[in-house]
């Protein structure tokens, strides 16, 4: 993350929720769907619901980037407390499901992949394999409310998806594992067609430039950056880099009209949309930054979890609530190092509004565990306290 959006996220998470965001206890905004409404009224949304034990299955599929296949049957793997079960393999569509809370016998050991040939018809149905002293077969529906799955395959690295309460009770279907080949680039670094005709001599301004940013010589980074896009004008990867350093000196207005030549120049970088994105956040226009998010996640679903936060956030405020829980699950699953501990606080917002006030306190706590000193904790510790004000006074079952 920029320091752009590093320093002004903060302010843009209070900016977010305060007017417009609904104050915690408050529901769901005016003017959100009557099935989002009658759900919050109902406190089913997120809420715990009543899980059986009967058997359950989950399908998917594990895909590359471009929607295509992996180029062999990966391995999924389901991850509870930091345990992770072999499950089995996809077919060679990159197809699979697997069944849980089953009595039925092992049929493979998925981490013998050198001897298990796996099926290259249609989807296929795995049963549980074990893994050490463990069978998936024992993992209770229940207890994989806070496990994820992901994909396993030599050579690539995937991100997770979680495992929620509305997958096991409504919809079976989690949807796709994206993988990429690993090393790959991102940021402005990625290798696109437009990146590849750049020529020499500005691209070597571009990396001093870069250099001097990293050290606080901004000026001369700036001067570099302009010397390189005179060279070459349509390096967009330079357009972002003088946008960035421009926020501070010039102020949006400059740095909007760079991001922009940046995103004109090559539709295919991810970095320029973030950034008009964090613009367009900053200044409040919801649908705009709904719009660039998405179009940003269409083109990398999985390096950008805080693209995701701003998705939530945008369609928060557009009382689109159903998508912004959507949005703020899939940030947890990216950002599993914590790399954007605003994401948590968000998520407790959000279920506060599903009034989940459980839920949402353990959000807000981890927001403060993450980020203890942050400028808006005591707004935090508020929330926190009146989510567990609302959870003492919930009527015992």
């Amino acid at each position: 993350m920029t320091c752009f959006e590093r320093t002004r996220l903060l302010l843009l998470i209070l900016a977010a929720l305060s007017p417009l965001g609904p104050a915690l206890g408050q529901g769901p905004p005016a003017g959100s769907s009557a099935s989002s409404q009658a759900a919050a009224t109902a406190n089913t949304a997120l809420a715990p619901v009543a899980v059986t034990q009967a058997p359950v299955l989950l399908t998917g599929r594990v895909l590359l980037e471009n929607g295509s296949p992996p180029p062999r049957p990966p391995m999924i793997e389901l991850v509870c407390n930091s345990i992770a079960h072999s499950e089995g393999f996809t077919d060679a569509d990159g197809n699979f499901g697997i069944q849980f809370g089953s009595t039925a016998a092992v049929s493979q050991d998925a981490n013998q992949e050198n001897r298990i040939s796996p099926s290259g018809g249609a989807p296929i149905q795995i049963v549980p394999s074990v893994v050490g002293d463990q069978a998936s077969a024992a993992i209770s529906p229940k207890e994989m409310l806070d496990c994820e799955l992901r994909a396993v395959l030599a050579g690539y690295h995937s991100r997770s998806v979680p495992v929620k309460t509305l997958h096991l009770m409504e919809n079976p279907d989690i949807g796709v594992i994206v993988i990429r080949p690993d090393g790959a680039n991102d940021g402005s670094l990625v290798v696109t067609a437009q990146s590849l005709a750049v020529p020499k001599e500005a691209r070597r301004l571009f990396e001093r430039a870069q250099a001097e940013t990293s050290t606080g010589k901004t000026v001369e980074a700036k001067q570099h950056l302009e010397k390189a896009l005179a060279i070459y004008p349509e390096f967009a990867a330079a357009w972002c880099a003088l946008g960035k350093l421009q926020v501070a000196r010039s102020g949006l207005d400059s740095a909007r009209a760079s991001f922009e030549r940046a995103l004109h120049a090559d539709p295919n970088l991810v970095d320029p949309y973030l950034q008009l994105a964090t613009v367009a956040l900053y200044d409040r226009k919801w649908q705009e930054v709904a719009d660039l998010s998405a179009k940003a996640l269409d083109l990398d679903p999985i390096d950008y979890p805080q693209l995701f936060l701003y998705a939530a956030m945008a369609n928060y405020n557009l009382h689109k609530t159903e998508i912004a829980e959507r949005n703020i699950e899939r940030a947890q699953a990216l950002d599993s190092l914590h790399t954007f501990p605003e994401i948590e606080y968000m998520a407790g917002v959000i279920l506060a509004g599903r009034k989940d006030y459980a839920a949402a306190a353990a959000h807000l706590r981890a927001y403060l565990r993450l980020a203890p000193d942050a400028d808006d904790a005591a707004s935090a510790r508020m929330r926190l306290a009146e989510a567990e004000k609302m959870t003492a006074q919930a009527p015992t079952k």
